[in-house]
């Protein structure tokens, strides 16, 4: 096995230093919901068009849109 090449011998060195990415709970929480809002309307876009291609027809439509 190749030695690894360590730099820093103390790992808790910069313990005490801010952390890169600093943002508040309300920032956290809006990037969660972004990120699964996002998703699961790519999941819905992709059922949408499975269902469109076995139906023929649109999801909407069962809903009189």
């Amino acid at each position: 096995m190749a030695k690894l090449d360590v730099k820093d011998k103390d790992p808790f060195a910069h313990a005490d230093d801010k952390p890169k990415d600093d943002i508040t709970i309300l920032g956290f929480i809006s990037r969660a919901a972004y990120r699964y809002f996002r998703l699961i309307v790519i999941i819905y876009l992709f059922y949408a068009a499975i269902y469109y291609f076995v139906f023929g027809e649109s999801i909407l439509d069962q809903l009189n849109f």
